[in-house]
């Protein structure tokens, strides 16, 4: 049996637990996104109930010192103290949306990228903390796990991950006013919701390969696959003659060999930056993001290096073909996607109007987050010292344990007689 890149792309934790299709995400999204809303709600209800009860006994113990009416509820639901502010039970929280809590962790990825631009991280290494992070969020939400520790941490996790083998007092160093603990509180936590999948795949090895193999075909060094009736010289003819692209790389070029790297430098900026920040590696495979990214590039060249892959005539050509387009729309209608045809004045009018939407979204953030899992830190340490004030009775099995297997041992031992003795 041959095995082919498809068949080992298929049996991968990406392809098994991070594929879906934009009807399963949305859902998964909506049903995270309810799950974090009752439990904020939860948790600040039983907070300020908790806060409640604290002012009525100050309350109540300083009005009785007076020989004053201890404070009371105001007959709107909320509880007071004598002259005091009331505290507000009844306020409801006003959550993130599910499109809300998309653009912050966009945001997230956003920040990810500068942060691992600042440390000086390799593009595979940055696309595997972003995925990390896309990860994270997706069964997790905003409201619930502060992003930027998250972030520094799951930046961390992607650089041992992809042997980048970083010293945790450098990476410490790098960021500033950034303690140990911040940084290992979160890794249990995340490592789990990443379901120990620390598997990415990206398209930058993919484009790599493609760029080679159209630059053996326009030297007529490229063997053509036995379905293909074109020869070496053929093929070599053939790119030469291809019209020129219309969008995306450097138009108007002749010279073959800067039109491959041009479309493979416009390529190669789509997958490091617009691919990371859209669901591309939810919803396509790596070969298809990278081919996608390649269209929008140069489409002619992008369509014949199809036609060396697939018969322009298998119905299997033109649903890839489908596939592509649909991915380069992903790509392409995105905001971080900058066409030729915007003038500056316009994008930064819409870098604005995209810094003040973020600016309301923390704020509203800020308003709603869940109180039990603000610090990290503490929560760790806290689950810390529950597993030590179970370590006497672990201890106890441990010591059960040892002991039936001693006597199991000794068991055999008179049965089938002692080992023999090494020499």
């Amino acid at each position: 049996m041959k095995l082919t890149e498809d068949d080992i792309y298929r049996n991968s934790s990406q392809y098994k637990h991070w594929s879906f299709t934009p009807t399963q995400l949305a859902e998964l999204r909506l049903k995270t996104n309810i799950q974090a809303c009752e439990r904020v709600k939860a948790n600040v209800a039983r907070q300020r109930a908790q806060r409640a009860a604290i002012a009525l006994d100050g309350a109540s113990a300083s009005d009785s010192e007076r020989g004053n009416t201890p404070g009371l509820e105001n007959g709107n639901g909320n509880v007071s103290s004598n002259g005091g502010t009331p505290l507000r039970l009844d306020k409801e929280v006003d959550c993130l949306t599910v499109a809300e809590e998309m653009r912050l962790v966009e945001k997230f990825c956003e920040t990810t990228l500068d942060l691992a631009k600042f440390i000086g991280l390799p593009s595979d290494v940055t696309a595997t903390a972003v995925q990390f992070l896309r990860r994270f969020y997706l069964y997790n939400s905003p409201m619930t796990y502060d992003a930027l520790i998250v972030s520094r941490t799951i930046t961390f996790i992607a650089c041992k991950t992809d042997n980048a083998n970083p010293n945790l007092d450098d990476y410490i160093a790098k960021l500033g006013k950034v303690t140990r603990d911040q940084i290992l509180a979160p890794e249990y936590l995340i490592v789990q919701a990443l379901r120990f999948n620390f598997e990415v795949k990206h398209p930058f090895r993919g484009l790599k390969g493609a760029h080679l193999e159209l630059g053996e075909i326009v030297r007529g060094a490229y063997t053509p696959l036995p379905f293909d009736t074109r020869t070496s010289n053929d093929l070599e003819t053939e790119i030469a003659s291809l019209p020129p692209s219309t969008s995306g790389a450097i138009t108007g070029t002749k010279d073959i060999h800067v039109r491959l790297d041009n479309a493979y430098g416009f390529a190669s900026n789509i997958l490091k930056r617009t691919a990371q920040l859209t669901d591309a590696y939810f919803l396509f495979t790596p070969s298809q993001i990278m081919l996608a990214s390649l269209l929008i590039a140069d489409e002619p060249l992008t369509v014949f290096y199809l036609s060396t892959k697939l018969p322009a005539s298998s119905p299997l050509h033109s649903k890839t073909l489908n596939t592509l387009r649909a991915c380069a729309t992903v790509f392409t209608t995105h905001r971080s996607y900058t066409a030729s045809s915007v003038s500056p004045d316009e994008k930064a009018a819409r870098d604005q109007l995209a810094k003040a939407e973020i600016s309301a979204l923390m704020k509203k953030l800020k308003k709603c987050r869940d109180p039990d899992k603000m610090d990290l830190v503490k929560l760790n340490q806290a689950q810390k010292r529950d597993a030590a004030d179970q370590g006497g009775l672990e201890e106890n099995k441990a010591k059960r344990r040892k002991v039936a297997r001693e006597n199991a041992e000794k068991e055999a031992d008179d049965f089938w007689g002692p080992e023999l003795g090494k020499k």
